[in-house]
C-alpha cells in the first residue's frame, strides 16, 4: 500500500509539476529562505493550513527550486527524528471530511513534545493560494476560479492547475522557534503552537488576498448610511432627496471595482510593456515590507515622478505574491475607457480640492474609512502630482490627515505608511516635462497621452529602481508626534522617501557634468570624477538606506553614452563629453533626485575649498550647524549630529581634505587632482547656497535702508525675479533656482527659528545672525555674484 501512495505521489508531482509556475510570495525572500540572512534552511518543519496533497506537492516543488530540504525529507532534532518535515494544521474529520482542530496531527504532537530549550528547528508557515482575487458576490466563474476565505475544494484546485497554473503563490512565512515554546506542558505547548501557526498564515493570506470582500455590494449603503454622512445629509441645504442622490453619485464617483480578471489581462500587457521598454527593475526593501505586511495595513506613500509608478508598483506586488492597493488617482485620470480600466485595476478617484462640498468630503472620507476598515491596503502619492523639477514636493497633508481621523476611529490592524522611491534612467514623458522647464504650461492629461506612449516601445529607456523604505508604524510614531501631526507625519514620510534613494548612472553623471562652465567634461575628468562621488556614496552606505549602483566610471559613462543621455564630440586633443543647453535642462531632473546624498559633503567642500588657511573643527561645525538645517529643510535630510564628523572622516581617507597639524582641515594643495575633484563636488550646493543668499543679503539691505523695509511677500517677490534675473545672466540652467515655493519655504523657516522677526505692519527684522552669515558668504560666494545681488538690492 505504501509502494502504491508513493508511486501515485511521484506521479501527482509529475503532472503538477508539468502545469503549473508557482510564484513565492517577495523575490528577496528566497534569498533569506537559501541562508543569506543568517537563517539554516536545513532546520524548518513546513506547517500548511488543511489537509491538502496538491498544497504539499506545490510546496515540495518550490522547495526543490531553492535548493531546500523537501517537506518528504527526514529531519533530526533533540535527539529525535522524524521521517516527514512537515505537518497540517486542521485535520479532516466526520463523513464530509470538514477540515478541524479538533484532533492535532500525531507528528505536530509529537514534535512540540520532543522539542527542548536547546532545539535548533523552527516551524515555517507555509501557505498556498490557487488564484489571487479576494471573494466577490454576482460571478460564479470567478468565484470558482479564484482563492477566496473559503477552503479551496478540489474541483477549484484542478481548474486552477489549468487556467491559473501562472498565479499559484507559495507564502513563506515568519518562523517560530521550536525553542520559545519548550517548557510548557504538552497539552498547553500544542494549543498556543496552533493559536500562533493559526494568526501567521492568516496574516499571510491578508497580505496576499486582501480581505474578504464578499459584502462588496453593501459597501455603498453602508457608506450612505454612516452618522458622518448621514449629518452631511442633513445640513445640507438642498432638499434630502436631492442630497442624498449627490451623496449616491459621490459614492459611484470614488469608489474603485477592483477586477481580478482586467489585473490578470493588465498584468500581461504590462509585462510585454516593461520588456519592450526597459532593461529591467530592480527592487529593493521586499524582506521587510513582507514583515510588516503579515501584521498591519499597509499604506504605500511613493514619489511621484511618472504615470509609471502607479502601475510599475501594483504589477510588483501583484507578482511578488503581495495584496495590490486601493490607489488614490486624480479625477482628471477618470477618462473614458481608461478610467473605467484603472478603477478595474484598484484605482478609485478623488477632487483635487473638496473643501466647499461638504457631502462629498464626508462620502470619501467614510470610503476612506471603509478600506481601512476592511483591512485593504492603499496607495496614495503624498506630493500630490509629479514632479516637475526632479525634487520632492511638499507633503499635502490631506490624505495624511484623513488616514489618522482613520486610526484614530479604529481600525482592526494597525496602519503602516511604507515609503517607496521610484529612481528612472530615462523618464517617459522627459518630453513633455522639458517643455513645462523651459517655461510652457502644464498640459492636462488626456486619452491621446495613452495612444502617444505606444510609441516608446521602440526607445530603450534603461533600467527603473524601486526601493522601499523603513515603514512609519502610526500608531507607535503618535506616541512622539507634537503640535501638527498631519504636517509632522507628511514630513517624516518626505524624509524616508529620500532616504530610500537610487543612485543610478544618470544621477551620476548629471551630477558631474552640470557642475562645469559648459556642461562639458574631458572623458579621464568625469570618469575619475564619478569614481570619486561612487567612494563617497559606498563609503556613507552603511549609514543609510539608499542604494548605489555596482557599475564603475568608466561603465556608468559608457552606460549613459548608449542610452543617448550624453553626447561625445571627438577632437584632436581627445573625447569630450557634453549635454547641449537643452537637454542640460533635463539633466537638472536626473540631478535633483539625488542631490541630497551629497549634500552634506559638497557644504562641507564649499566652506573649505577657497580657503587658504585650515578651517578648525569647531568653526567649521558652527557653520555647519547654521546654514545646513535650511538646506536640508529643502531637500528632505534627516539632520544627524555625526553626520559632518563622517563625512569628514571619508573625505580624509579619499584624499579629498587633509588634516593639518593643528587639526583643522585644508583642500588639497593646487594642481593636486583631489583639489579640482573637491571644487567639482563643492558645486553642488552651490546654487542653492547663491539662492539663500539672495534672501539674506536683500533683507539685511532693506534693514540698513530704513525706509525700504520688505514685508515677507516683497521679500519672497523680490527675491524670486532677481534669482530668474541671475540664472539667464550667469547660465545657472536650473528651473528650481527661481522657484517661488523655494524661497517662500526659506523665509518661513527663517521667521520660525527667530532668525527673522515680522512687525505689526508686516515689515520684517532680523538678528545678528544675518549679518554674521552675510560675512561667512564672502569666501563661498563668488564675489561677481555678491556684487551683482548688492546692485540689484
Amino acid at each position: 500500500m505504501r509502494g502504491l501512495k508513493a508511486l501515485g505521489y511521484r506521479i501527482s508531482r509529475k503532472i503538477i509539476g508539468w502545469l503549473v509556475r508557482p510564484q513565492l510570495a517577495g523575490a528577496e525572500a528566497e534569498l533569506t529562505l537559501n541562508g543569506e540572512a543568517g537563517v539554516d534552511t536545513g532546520n524548518f518543519i513546513y506547517v500548511m493550513d488543511s489537509r491538502s496533497l496538491s498544497d504539499l506537492i506545490v510546496v515540495d516543488l518550490v522547495c526543490e527550486r531553492l535548493e531546500m530540504p523537501g517537506p518528504l525529507t527526514p529531519i533530526e532534532y533533540s535527539r529525535h527524528r522524524e521521517d516527514r518535515r512537515f505537518f497540517f494544521l486542521n485535520r479532516p474529520v466526520g463523513w464530509f471530511r470538514r477540515q478541524t482542530m479538533q484532533t492535532p496531527s500525531e507528528r505536530m504532537v509529537r514534535i512540540l513534545g520532543n522539542a527542548d530549550e536547546q532545539c535548533e528547528v523552527s516551524l515555517l508557515p507555509v501557505a498556498v493560494f490557487w488564484g489571487r482575487a479576494p471573494q466577490k458576490e454576482g460571478s460564479i466563474w470567478r468565484a470558482m476560479m479564484s482563492e477566496n476565505w473559503a477552503v479551496t475544494s478540489r474541483l477549484k484546485r484542478l481548474a486552477n492547475l489549468v487556467f491559473s497554473r501562472k498565479f499559484i503563490v507559495v507564502s513563506y512565512g515568519t518562523p517560530i522557534p521550536l525553542k520559545e515554546l519548550a517548557g510548557t506542558e504538552d497539552n498547553r505547548v500544542v494549543r498556543r503552537a496552533a493559536r500562533l501557526l493559526r494568526v501567521r498564515l492568516r496574516n499571510q493570506r491578508v497580505a496576499t488576498l486582501g480581505p474578504d470582500f464578499s459584502h462588496q455590494r453593501t459597501l455603498a449603503e453602508q457608506i450612505l448610511s454612516s452618522r458622518s454622512v448621514r449629518a452631511a445629509i442633513a445640513a445640507s441645504e438642498l432638499k434630502p432627496a436631492q442630497a442624498q442622490r449627490r451623496a449616491r453619485k459621490a459614492v459611484q464617483s470614488i469608489a474603485s471595482n477592483m477586477s481580478f480578471p482586467t489585473i490578470r489581462v493588465l498584468s500581461r500587457l504590462l509585462t510585454w510593456f516593461w520588456q519592450e521598454i526597459y532593461d529591467g527593475v530592480e527592487v529593493h526593501g521586499i524582506p521587510r515590507l513582507q514583515r510588516v505586511a503579515e501584521s498591519h495595513t499597509v499604506v504605500y506613500v511613493p514619489s511621484h515622478r511618472s504615470h509609471i509608478d502607479y502601475l510599475l508598483l501594483s504589477y510588483l506586488l501583484f507578482y511578488r505574491g503581495l495584496m495590490i492597493p486601493h490607489i488614490a488617482a486624480g479625477d482628471n485620470l477618470d477618462m473614458p475607457v481608461v478610467g473605467s480600466i484603472l478603477r478595474r485595476g484598484g484605482a478609485f478617484f478623488m477632487r483635487r480640492q473638496f473643501r466647499d462640498d461638504p457631502i462629498y468630503a464626508a462620502v470619501f472620507s467614510e470610503y476612506l474609512y471603509q478600506v481601512y476598515r476592511r483591512g485593504h491596503c492603499v496607495e496614495f502619492f503624498p506630493e500630490g502630482g509629479r514632479s516637475r523639477t526632479g525634487r520632492l514636493l511638499p507633503a499635502r497633508v490631506g490624505l495624511i490627515k484623513m488616514t489618522l481621523d482613520c486610526h484614530e476611529r479604529g481600525v482592526p490592524r494597525p496602519l503602516a505608511l511604507v515609503p517607496v522611491y521610484f529612481g528612472y534612467e530615462k523618464l517617459i514623458e522627459a518630453g513633455s516635462y522639458l517643455d513645462e522647464l523651459r517655461g510652457s504650461e502644464k498640459q492636462r492629461e488626456s486619452i491621446t497621452d495613452i495612444f502617444k506612449s505606444l510609441r516608446l516601445i521602440r526607445d530603450d529607456f534603461g533600467k527603473v529602481d524601486v526601493n522601499f523604505g523603513e515603514p512609519v508604524i502610526v500608531n507607535e510614531w503618535l506616541t512622539g508626534s507634537e503640535e501638527n501631526p498631519p504636517f509632522e507625519l507628511g514630513q517624516e514620510v518626505m524624509l524616508r522617501i529620500n532616504e530610500a534613494a537610487s543612485i543610478n548612472p544618470v544621477n551620476l553623471v548629471a551630477l558631474v557634468t552640470l557642475s562645469t562652465p559648459r556642461f562639458a567634461a574631458d572623458e579621464a575628468r568625469l570618469i575619475e570624477q564619478i569614481d570619486c562621488y561612487l567612494a563617497l556614496l559606498r563609503a556613507d552606505e552603511p549609514s543609510n538606506d539608499f542604494t548605489v549602483t555596482t557599475l564603475d566610471g568608466a561603465s556608468v559613462v559608457n552606460y549613459v553614452e548608449q542610452l543617448g543621455m550624453i553626447s561625445r564630440e571627438k577632437h584632436d586633443f581627445g573625447d569630450i563629453l557634453c549635454h547641449d543647453p537643452v537637454n542640460a535642462v533635463l539633466m537638472t531632473w536626473y540631478r535633483n533626485n539625488v542631490v541630497h546624498t551629497l549634500a552634506l559633503p559638497s557644504l562641507i567642500a564649499c566652506l573649505i575649498h577657497p580657503r587658504r588657511r585650515p578651517l578648525n573643527r569647531l568653526a567649521l561645525n558652527t557653520m555647519v550647524d547654521t546654514v545646513f538645517p535650511y538646506i536640508a529643510e529643502e531637500l528632505y535630510i534627516r539632520v544627524d549630529d555625526g553626520a559632518t564628523d563622517r563625512w569628514l572622516t571619508h573625505m580624509v581617507a579619499l584624499g579629498l581634505l587633509e588634516l593639518h597639524p593643528t587639526g583643522g582641515y585644508l583642500a588639497p594643495p593646487a594642481g593636486d587632482p583631489n583639489q579640482h575633484r573637491l571644487q567639482l563636488l563643492s558645486s553642488i550646493i552651490q546654487p542653492t547656497l547663491e539662492r539663500l543668499y539672495i534672501v539674506i543679503a536683500l533683507l539685511a539691505r532693506s534693514t540698513q535702508d530704513s525706509g525700504n523695509l520688505r514685508t515677507r511677500q516683497s521679500l519672497q517677490d523680490d527675491s524670486r525675479q532677481i534669482a530668474q534675473k541671475m540664472s539667464r545672466i550667469y547660465g545657472l540652467n536650473a528651473p528650481e533656482f527661481f522657484d517661488a515655493r523655494l524661497f517662500n519655504l526659506f523665509v518661513d523657516k527663517l521667521i520660525a527659528d527667530g532668525v527673522i522677526g515680522e512687525q505689526e505692519d508686516g515689515t520684517l527684522t532680523h538678528t545678528g545672525i544675518v549679518e554674521d552669515v552675510l560675512k561667512a558668504s564672502r569666501a563661498v560666494i563668488n564675489p561677481e555674484f555678491r556684487y551683482a545681488i548688492l546692485r540689484e538690492g
